[in-house]
């Protein structure tokens, strides 16, 4: 009974409405849901008849899933610090609580998308699902290095995609964040990859393969959703999407994370940086100018709240998302597909030349 019923309850907390009506502390899902609880009975009732060790336990897991989203890894949205998050909750809390709130993820992603059954948790969505679970039982008897990436690694057998480089395994990650299930949705994640350039394509490596452990990383929320929407947009595609997350990851790079307030206060051992990309995602549906997606970053501001950073796409953005592809926006976007496409044959003829010479210098 104690599932369903914080099943039952969860959604108050992405109630806009309801949340709106909370304290600054309390806006993201699970500080709404936690600040109902304890403060505002009224709204959830069935929480009453709860023992005290019932509450405490709906309460612990509600912390346990504000620092490690299971949907979250299953997308390759979080990275290896995030795992190593819920290593620490589970040693301060307690195996029963990793316990129920595996039960309660069960529950909760078997009820995505609603309707008769469980329309998401079809025979593929259940494999991932079943493979990251089977992966999180080794969570406190392995590294969060091998966990996360066995997970990711899983996926590639999964989807029969190699992962041999690095490139390989930052592409496994990127088709988990583009909720690619089948070889021909790999296809075209994979032309749009091919028609970056060398630096771009190194940026995102490298970003891809951060773990947050040892090596900085940004936690880009609601990334998947921002590659969802740039399939369903003529205007944007995943391709030109890629292009503008290689500017946002080098103007992230700028700024001194050092200087500011960590998106992981409780747990300072982790080097990740939480940034919320959901403004994003909704101007990505709205955009109807690829030259101005192309350009958004420069328009944008990071403003930080509730221990994450927040990606604002601001007035400069969002004023213009109807203005229509114009003879000029459209020469401008054609020159710099141009020189895009251009570098990239400039860079392969650099490769083959390079791997010539090394050939020839080792005969």
């Amino acid at each position: 009974a104690l599932p369903i019923l914080l099943l039952a309850v969860r959604s108050l907390g992405k109630s806009k409405r309801v949340v709106q009506q909370l304290p600054k502390t309390a806006q993201r899902p699970e500080q709404a849901l936690l600040y109902m609880m304890r403060n505002l009975l009224n709204v959830v009732p069935s929480v009453k008849s709860l023992s005290e060790h019932a509450f405490e336990l709906i309460e612990e897991v509600l912390e346990v899933h504000q620092d490690f989203n299971l949907a979250q890894m299953l997308q390759g949205e979080n990275v290896a610090g995030n795992v190593l998050q819920l290593q620490e909750l589970i040693k301060d809390k307690g195996v029963e609580v990793f316990q129920f709130y595996i039960f309660f993820l069960l529950g909760f992603m078997s009820g995505l998308a609603g309707g008769n059954g469980s329309r998401f948790m079809n025979s593929k969505n259940a494999d991932s699902c079943v493979t990251g679970m089977l992966v999180l039982l080794h969570v406190l008897d392995s590294s969060a290095q091998a966990v996360y990436w066995s997970f990711i690694v899983h996926r590639a057998e999964s989807l029969q995609l190699p992962a041999n480089t690095p490139e390989d395994v930052a592409l496994v990650r990127l088709a988990c964040l583009g909720r690619i299930q089948d070889q021909a949705d790999f296809v075209q994640l994979r032309v749009s990859w091919e028609l970056l350039g060398l630096r771009e394509r190194q940026v995102l490596v490298r970003h891809f393969l951060a773990d947050g452990i040892e090596v900085q990383a940004f936690v880009l929320e609601f990334l998947p959703l921002c590659m969802a929407n740039a399939r369903e947009n003529k205007h944007v595609s995943v391709h030109v999407l890629l292009e503008v997350l290689v500017d946002l990851i080098e103007n992230l790079n700028q700024i001194d994370v050092a200087k500011l307030p960590s998106t992981s206060p409780r747990l300072g051992q982790v080097k990740m940086v939480n940034v919320d990309l959901s403004d994003m995602a909704e101007f990505i549906s709205a955009v109807q100018n690829r030259f101005i997606f192309q350009t958004c970053v420069s328009r944008c501001k990071i403003r930080f709240q509730d221990n994450r950073w927040y990606l604002t796409m601001t007035s400069g953005n969002w004023a213009r998302t109807h203005e229509s592809d114009s003879d000029t926006t459209t020469l401008a976007y054609g020159v710099k597909e141009l020189l895009q496409r251009q570098k990239f044959l400039h860079e392969m003829v650099a490769h083959s030349s390079s791997a010539s010479y090394a050939a020839r210098s080792e005969e």
